[in-house]
């Protein structure tokens, strides 16, 4: 690219290459280079051989020639450096940096040719008062108002949305941006530049001023004005950034953090949020959850999957962080984790963007040696950023594409088992700002340099966050796609070109990041020390450290509150061990640490049952909370749309990490919905085709792993909403949490049972026809209830004081002769509602007892069925004895059996009837539940997609 700027490179690359192979290119998104050679998406029109033909070549012109007047000297240790011009800043406006005296260090070789050594060349001269101590500006409540004034936008001046994305583009409105533009509760704001179409973004921005904010290059050159009767000091950062540079999108990300933002998607605009299997909504990629603690105090954790490095607590070194009781890395350890190979690729030995490619061998042999991984929990609070993979064309670097087939029909796993991967704490990964999750503690990271090309700013932004997330101990995330990659034409030489720094000083870099520390304990201190320390070992350009400065100083004046870095005598959190099914975990430690807990695993760690001697070793402790900790357990099999709002409904209420789902579905819609509760909202979610004959074994199997980190439990089925029983009003309330409260500390609280007790109260739903007739699938808030007291069979409430090891819990989750007391919890049964949801749900149950088969005829399954009866195939709609049928599930057994011989009478006899099974006392008439209704349309517009 630079060499090609000077004529002695022009006629270089003239001599060495066919003049077949160059073709004018266009300009692309913010890669704006020379003709060079096509190789666009999709239109590849070289051989292999040519390709790499090409890579070598323009790999050799990078060593030797690559922007710099070469004037060797000899050193006094031997070596060869030379004195070169200041490498061409690409985001600079006059191409050359007037600085010509900086030392460039590389290592000559006359056999292999020259690497670059890393090491330290010239020393950060402090010319522009720029010290160690940040003189951060003063923060104040008009600081939003003063960096950011809302004059000529088509945008409201104040903004609730705590969740952000981020954008920058020249190109018209594509279905990303749309997208994106489209989530609940997200802001987006568009960063233009001076190519953008302007007239399409406002009116977008014009249409949706509630979550849409276009800052055209006209509004940014106004912040730059220095007379702003708006400001009330100058914005340097402003000035310094350049336009055709991915480096505006830094003004974006000031401007959602200036607005409230607690989370920042950082993306591309040819990165697509992938919808679910319905093809229509689309899921955001994080949700945020205010506080920590609204629903009894716990801590909000991600499930996930890790390296066994990672298991053990970790304390800060000054080379980072290392498993305590471990050497620190040596200097040829492999510091750079590729986490492809983990996540499913359909293309094997494939790497990120910025992986360092001299470690690629190594690394493959490595990846083949670890044949499974372990499942986890991590708290969020200690997760900084969150990558998505993305399907289609991934984003790998220039080498990968020009030497692979399929490059650009590339795909990663992203089936129901698919978990993320959380990187080991002693090592890096390069992620990018196509397809990223920034959360609070990680925006002073944010930051993208200036002084390197386009296809390197993210990576070096990459490598340089995580070595200071290392002392604040956080994490890098890495998950299935929710991304699809439809990238626009690329030059595959010009990207070449344009990541030469990735391959030439990568490994260089990383070792440099690992040996770096200081003293500096503020934050933004030891921020702007590593920066000053890259320009010195010429990883970035002088103008680069200027800028962090002015950025940090722009953050604390928005008012952005930087973490405490983490004290050496303070333990890291890492990834906790948790209980799984197939390999799949769900949430159990930390347990509360109590007296009787200790004594309950001490006892079970030495003995066979329910609870795993392998995870006794993994337990951790934490202090209880104040209330009452009420897990649910649910089992359910295509149940849609119904599973939504029972999760919805119930993550609102009790919370989302106490909720326990064991699915059997096929439905690709429940599938994915199911995903998204477990990897976003953080329900434990259990994929497993188990038959019903066996599945009380595993629910007492999760119940007694779960029970040291609860209170309570109870298992409950799709169309079961728990509720509270308010003896005032004579009516079901949603207010569970304040039932709970105080519970802990209160010896005489309405739920101190010292042995299993049992729901109290129960609304039976009554079948609807004019709802079912509009739409089967109507929410079940749209049915009328009969509340009435609870007979003495109905839904257990299990103390998980008890031992579950002696317990079976049964598919109904009832409690029986085995409760000794009555609770105020309530449960919304909405069993009857249309008559061929119920003939639906009567038929799985039968095929999952193995009553009858799904191939089976319907002669066939109703003769099945009448040998668990009495009755005979002509008394089936006449005078058949339906108490003869026993067994589980029987009552659904002799529904689905009446159903396939005399459906007409069964549809007549279902909505003319008033159905109040397990009802007993009736307390008031039938009505829709306003409370339901209510907490169910507050809980959708939280969480719904």
């Amino acid at each position: 690219h630079s060499l090609a700027k000077t004529s002695t490179g022009s006629l270089v690359i003239a001599a060495v290459m066919p003049s077949s192979l160059f073709t004018p290119s266009k300009e692309v998104g913010h890669d704006r280079l020379p003709p060079t050679l096509l190789t666009q998406t999709g239109k590849r029109k070289m051989s292999a051989a040519k390709a790499i033909m090409a890579v070598a070549v323009f790999y050799w012109l990078h060593l030797f020639l690559y922007d710099q007047i070469r004037l060797e000297r000899e050193t006094t240790d031997g070596r060869l450096t030379r004195v070169t011009m200041k490498n061409v800043t690409p985001c600079n406006k006059d191409g050359i940096n007037g600085d010509i005296k900086s030392v460039t260090n590389v290592l000559h070789s006359g056999s292999s040719g020259v690497g670059f050594s890393g090491e330290k060349i010239r020393t950060f001269e402090d010319n522009d008062n720029a010290t160690d101590d940040v003189a951060f500006a003063t923060s104040n409540s008009n600081a939003t108002e003063d960096a950011f004034p809302m004059d000529g936008m088509t945008a409201p001046k104040k903004s609730r949305c705590r969740q952000w994305a981020v954008v920058t583009t020249i190109n018209p409105i594509g279905p990303s941006i749309v997208g994106v533009s489209n989530l609940r509760n997200w802001c987006l704001v568009i960063v233009g530049d001076t190519k953008t179409p302007d007239a399409e973004y406002e009116k977008l921005s014009a249409s949706r001023k509630e979550n849409v904010f276009y800052l055209s290059a006209s509004y940014q050159k106004g912040l730059m004005a220095e007379k702003n009767k708006k400001r009330k000091r100058k914005l340097p950062l402003i000035e310094m950034l350049p336009f055709r540079s991915f480096a505006r999108k830094n003004i974006g990300y000031l401007f959602a953090i200036s607005r409230g933002a607690r989370v920042i998607f950082d993306f591309d605009d040819d990165n697509i949020l992938m919808p679910l299997e319905d093809g229509e909504t689309i899921p955001p990629p994080f949700h945020h959850f205010e506080a920590v603690d609204d629903r009894g105090g716990l801590k909000r954790t991600m499930l996930l999957k890790f390296t066994k490095t990672d298991t053990t607590k970790i304390k800060p070194t000054r080379l980072g962080f290392k498993v305590k009781g471990t050497p620190a890395a040596s200097a040829s350890s492999p510091i750079a984790f590729n986490p492809y190979p983990f996540m499913g690729p359909s293309l094997p030995y494939s790497w990120p963007r910025g992986f360092p490619i001299d470690q690629l061998q190594d690394n493959f042999e490595e990846s083949e040696r670890i044949t499974d991984l372990d499942g986890a929990a991590m708290e969020v609070a200690s997760i900084g950023v969150i990558q998505s993979l993305c399907d289609g064309d991934p984003d790998n670097d220039a080498i990968f594409r020009m030497t692979r087939p399929n490059s650009t029909r590339f795909t990663f796993q992203r089936s129901k088992e698919s978990l993320p991967l959380v990187v080991p704490s002693n090592a890096y990964s390069p992620y990018n700002a196509q397809a990223t999750t920034h959360l609070y503690r990680a925006f002073w990271g944010l930051y993208l340099p200036i002084t390197v090309p386009g296809r390197v700013t993210d990576i070096w932004r990459s490598y340089i966050t995580q070595r200071i997330m290392k002392d604040l101990g956080l994490y890098v995330v890495f998950t299935p796609p929710k991304v699809k990659h439809e990238r626009s034409a690329h030059n595959y030489i010009s990207d070449f070109a344009a990541e030469l720094d990735l391959y030439a000083k990568t490994t260089k870099l990383l070792e440099h990041l690992d040996r770096w520390s200081s003293e500096a304990n503020a934050l933004p201190e030891r921020i702007l020390s590593l920066w000053k320390s890259l320009y010195e070992h010429d990883y970035v350009e002088r103008q680069d450290v200027m800028a962090v400065k002015e950025w940090l100083d722009f953050l604390r004046m928005i008012g952005y509150e930087f973490p405490s870095i983490v004290d050496d005598r303070r333990t890291i959190d890492v990834p906790r061990v948790q209980p799984t099914l197939n390999g799949q975990p769900y949430r159990s430690f930390p347990y509360f640490d109590s007296k009787h807990n200790r004594e309950r695993v001490s006892k079970l760690s030495r003995r066979n049952g329910h609870f795993s001697q392998q995870l006794t070793p993994a337990i951790t402790w934490s202090d209880r909370p104040d209330s009452a900790i009420v897990k649910l357990i649910m089992m359910t099999m295509d149940e849609w749309p119904l599973i939504k709002s029972w999760i919805i409904y119930h993550g609102e209420v009790v919370g989302f990490e106490n909720l326990y789902i064991l699915d059997s579905s096929t439905d690709r819609r429940c599938l994915s919905f199911l995903r998204y509760a477990r990897d976003i909202l953080g329900v434990s979610v259990l994929f497993d085709d188990v038959n019903l004959n066996q599945l009380g074994g595993v629910l007492s199997s999760i119940a007694a792993h779960i029970s040291g980190s609860s209170d309570f439990i109870i298992k409950v089925d799709t169309d079961e909403f728990l509720a509270i029983f308010d003896e005032e009003s004579n009516d079901f309330s949603t207010s569970i949490a304040e039932y709970l409260s105080g519970f802990a500390n209160d010896s005489n609280h309405p739920l101190c049972f010292e042995h299993n007790s049992r729901v109290g109260y129960i609304a039976q739903s009554e079948a609807q026809k004019s709802v079912c007739e509009v739409n089967i699938h109507s929410p079940p808030e749209k049915f009328p209830t009969l509340i009435a007291e609870a007979d003495n069979v109905f839904k257990g409430v299990f103390n998980s004081k008890l031992p579950f090891e002696d317990i079976n819990i049964n598919l109904g989750g009832h409690v029986g002769s085995n409760s000794r007391g009555t609770t105020r919890f309530a449960v919304f049964h909405f069993h009857s509602r249309c008559v061929e949801l119920e003939a639906q749900s009567a038929k799985q149950a039968c095929e999952r007892h193995n009553f009858i088969s799904p191939e089976d005829s319907k002669d066939t399954a109703i003769s099945k069925m009448l040998k668990h009866s009495k009755c005979s195939v002509n008394d089936i709609c006449k005078t058949c004895d339906w108490d003869s049928f026993r067994g589980a599930s029987f009552h659904k057994m002799q529904f689905y059996t009446k159903w396939l011989a005399c459906e007409e009478l069964v549809r007549e006899e279902y909505y003319g009837q008033t159905r109040t099974a397990h009802v007993g006392k009736q307390l008031a008439a039938s009505k829709v539940s306003v409370a339901l209704a209510s907490t169910m349309k507050r809980s959708f517009e939280k969480f719904d997609l």
